[in-house]
């Protein structure tokens, strides 16, 4: 009778997902993260640019948009590049021969626009005339 009353409180403690007094459990199975992705923006003051989303590494990333960049011919390249989480803005202004680009992040693209358009509307030779280049995010969405 005692074996009895001991296994009871056992199995109820086993139906209810708890382990039984005594009993090692098996470590619980996850899947394995996926792999990071990475996104990129490179651009020049006049607003050009070259993204990349999906890339499977941050190198890879700045490398692709630099050197897509760099063939456009029309200047410096600035990269910025971001996890896939992230998304990123660049946005940019013209006034007379000065020129300018200004980039800004976010978890979603509103919020990168957001952040881009804002340092961008505050050097104050763009007048609030700021327009936007792009937006990318580095998982593609």
């Amino acid at each position: 009778m005692t074996v009895r009353i001991l296994a009871l409180p056992a199995l109820l403690l086993a139906l209810a997902g708890a382990p039984a007094p005594g009993v090692a459990q098996a470590p619980a199975v996850t899947a394995p993260a996926p792999p990071p992705l990475w996104g990129a923006i490179a651009f020049t003051a006049d607003g050009s640019y070259a993204t990349a989303w999906k890339s499977p590494s941050k190198a890879e990333a700045e490398a692709d948009v630099s050197k897509r960049c760099a063939r456009m011919g029309r200047g410096a390249c600035e990269v910025v590049s971001f996890p896939g989480n992230l998304c990123a803005a660049l946005y940019n202004f013209r006034a007379g021969r000065y020129r300018a680009a200004y980039t800004g992040g976010g978890a979603t693209s509103p919020e990168a626009q957001q952040t881009a358009r804002a340092r961008c509307n505050a050097d104050r030779r763009a007048r609030n005339n700021c327009q936007l280049r792009t937006v990318v995010c580095g998982d593609g969405r």
